[in-house]
């Protein structure tokens, strides 16, 4: 993909200059049909941008699995499949799979997956997060900074005083539930349907976008901005750490080699990772 999700040049004005801490224990999700119409299961609607037309194996198991799915009775959803083909760049390709889930479904919750992510079996859990409106899966990212220890990182992010973004660890009294975050990232994320409402209630039909500095630098990536556009109509955006989605890359075997010694050599001498290397900026 063109877009480095671990690498964040600032974020644009309007996101609140404070971080909020993450907030465990979101409520537990129980099973249920829409108590506004009994007997109607909750859609989603799952859909991948590929600019080649084609899809990983992961996704079309997925997407296998989930049509498989739709009829069963056990089954507490049902689904449809969407592959936006041949749309660039990737900010245009997301909002029109907006406009496909709007007017061509009446599905409760878009869920997007990146054409290079392997999609976890449990991916539906992100749609059971009751006291969320946007939620995250956990992603690893390829960052390539000169720190070892900042190389690899996950698709949350914080920001600073200084408006900064910069990658979020994973909090270890989760529990395994899900967590609020300022920003989450694109890889692999449910969104519910009234997200999409016209702004000012909603974030409107065309919430991905670009901007950048006055060179065409990125200044904020499509993830950064949609989450900045989520928090000015108040809507809570979280991660979920039980829904890990691998990350399909190609890079020098040689170089990974490189990073895990470098590493090994930074945890023998008992150095810790520091703020200034969670910050995603060049």
């Amino acid at each position: 993909m063109a877009v480095n999700r671990g690498h964040k040049k600032s974020t644009p004005a309007g996101f609140p200059s404070s971080q909020p801490g993450p907030v465990v224990n979101i409520a537990e999700y129980r099973t249920r049909r829409d108590a506004l119409q009994p007997g109607r299961k909750p859609g989603i609607f799952l859909a991948v941008p590929t600019v080649s037309g084609r899809v990983n194996f992961s996704a079309a198991m997925t997407f296998g699995k989930a049509m498989a799915s739709s009829h069963l009775e056990e089954c507490p959803f049902r689904f449809t499949i969407h592959v936006e083909v041949q749309k660039r760049p990737v900010d245009y390709a997301r909002n029109c799979i907006v406009k496909q889930f709007l007017h061509n479904s009446d599905d409760d919750w878009l869920v997007m997956a990146d054409e290079d992510q392997l999609i976890p079996d449990n991916w539906w859990n992100l749609c059971t997060v009751r006291d969320a409106d946007v939620v995250g899966g956990l992603t690893p990212v390829w960052v390539g900074n000169k720190d070892p220890e900042a190389m690899l990182r996950v698709n949350n992010y914080g920001v600073d005083e200084q408006n900064r973004c910069y990658n979020l660890p994973v909090p270890e009294n989760t529990g395994g539930q899900p967590y609020r975050v300022p920003i989450v990232g694109t890889g692999l994320i449910a969104i519910r349907r009234r997200v999409f409402a016209p702004k000012p209630a909603g974030v409107g039909d065309a919430p991905f976008y670009f901007t950048f500095e006055d060179d065409r630098r990125i200044r904020g990536g499509e993830d950064v901005n949609f989450s900045v556009e989520c928090n000015r109509a108040g809507f809570v955006l979280a991660v979920h750490p039980g829904v890990w989605s691998d990350h399909m890359k190609e890079l020098p075997l040689m170089q990974v080699e490189r990073y895990y010694k470098a590493r090994s050599e930074m945890e023998k001498a008992g150095r810790q990772l520091t703020q200034a290397q969670r910050i995603s900026i060049g």
